[in-house]
C-alpha cells in the first residue's frame, strides 16, 4: 500500500514488478484481497490502476486523496520509469530554482549516483516541449546545478510516439537528453 501513497496510481503489471510477485493471476489475487479488505480501489486504463481508497489512506496515514483524472496515463508513465529504472532516488514534480527562474521536472531521479530529470510528453504542445528544453540548456549554462551537484544531468523524454520522439531528438539538439517512447520502456 505504501507503494500507491508513494507513487499514485499503479498498474497490475507494475506493482507485479516492484513487489516481485509472481504471475500475473497471483498478482490479482493479493490486489483483489487487499481490495476486498477496502484498502485499495481501481478502474480500467488499459489494464487495471490501483490506487489507495480512503480506508487505505487512514491504515497507512496518509493524506494524499488520490481521483481519477486526466493526468492518470502522466502518472502511469512516469512510474513506469520508476518501475524499469528502481532508482536510488525519486521525486515527482521536482522544481529546479536558480538565477530568479523555475524549472519543474516531472520527475527527477538517481541511479548509481547520476541524475536523470524525466519529463512525460502525451500531448504538450511542441512549442510548449521547446521552452522545457530551452529551461534546461539555461540551467546548464548557468553552471548552478553543476556547481552543487556535478554533471549536468541528462534529459530523459518518454512520449507516446515515433513521431513525438524525432520532433523532440530534433528539439534536443546539444542537450545530454535520451528520448523514448513509452512502449520502449515497457517490459
Amino acid at each position: 500500500m505504501q507503494s500507491c501513497n508513494t507513487l499514485g496510481f499503479l498498474t497490475t503489471s507494475q506493482i507485479q514488478r516492484l513487489h516481485s510477485l509472481s504471475g500475473r493471476r497471483n498478482a490479482l489475487r493479493i490486489l483483489n484481497a487487499i481490495q476486498d479488505e477496502g484498502y485499495l480501489n481501481n478502474f480500467h486504463e488499459g489494464e487495471l490502476v490501483w490506487y489507495l481508497s480512503a480506508k487505505g489512506r487512514r491504515e497507512i496515514g496518509s493524506e494524499i486523496v488520490r481521483k481519477r483524472s486526466p493526468l492518470v496515463q502522466h502518472t502511469i508513465m512516469r512510474n513506469e520509469v520508476y518501475v524499469t529504472y528502481q532508482p536510488d532516488v525519486f521525486k515527482a514534480e521536482y522544481p529546479v530554482r536558480w538565477d530568479g527562474r523555475e524549472l519543474v521536472a516531472d520527475a527527477i531521479f538517481r541511479k548509481n549516483g547520476v541524475y536523470t530529470f524525466l519529463e512525460i510528453d502525451i500531448t504538450q504542445s511542441m512549442t510548449a516541449n521547446e521552452k522545457k528544453i530551452v529551461a534546461y540548456r539555461e540551467l546548464r549554462e548557468s553552471g548552478k546545478w553543476q556547481a552543487k551537484y556535478g554533471a549536468f544531468p541528462t534529459v530523459m523524454f518518454v512520449t507516446t510516439s515515433e513521431h513525438r520522439r524525432q520532433k523532440l531528438r530534433g528539439l534536443c539538439g546539444d542537450l545530454k537528453a535520451e528520448v523514448m517512447t513509452f512502449n520502449d520502456i515497457k517490459p
